[in-house]
């Protein structure tokens, strides 16, 4: 009988079940040391780039109203198309330069990959569609083509009755 315990094999099993009691209680008690959810913090936007230059760059009116600057254009082949999917980097300000949210936040650059004619911004969507691959366009959307007609849930709702500006860089065009 005391043959068998000395085997190598048993004497592993009998020091896993020795150790198991442990090892549990090291995990029960690491996951009751979990920290209780915070309040949600204010994005950072130190990241953000600077405005688009609009100055002297060519300006197109586009439907339902909204102004586009073309800050930065190229003759790139491919052309933003309602039926396609675009990554976009950009950045949604107040006219008075407040953020209200960007690809840019939190230290993190992240294209947004949306569907453009699932944009919820009408002057967004217009403005979207046309642009060329590394295209950059600076837009402003009076509120019938921006945040009009959301309820007051939206996150949006404060900025109904404002034109809205957003910096937009088309990164890539993912044709459906």
């Amino acid at each position: 009988m005391f043959k068998r315990f000395n085997t190598p094999q048993n004497m592993r099993s009998y020091l896993l079940l020795a150790l198991l009691p442990w090892l549990l209680i090291g995990c029960l008690e690491s996951s009751s040391s979990v920290v209780a959810p915070t309040e949600p913090t204010e994005p950072d936007y130190s990241t953000v780039p600077a405005p688009y230059d609009t100055t002297g760059k060519p300006v197109i009116t586009l439907e339902g109203g909204t102004i586009a600057y073309l800050v930065y254009q190229t003759d790139h082949p491919f052309i933003a198309q309602p039926r396609d999917q675009v990554a976009i980097f950009l950045t949604l300000r107040t006219l008075d330069g407040e953020i209200v949210s960007s690809t840019y936040s939190d230290s993190v650059t992240t294209a947004s990959l949306v569907d453009v004619q699932g944009i919820s911004v009408s002057g967004l969507k217009n403005g979207v569609i046309g642009m060329r691959i590394n295209e950059k366009r600076t837009l402003f959307v009076p509120p019938s083509e921006g945040f009009a007609d959301v309820d007051s849930n939206n996150v949006n709702y404060d900025l109904r009755n404002d034109t809205i500006r957003y910096d937009v860089l088309l990164d890539r065009i993912y044709d459906n």
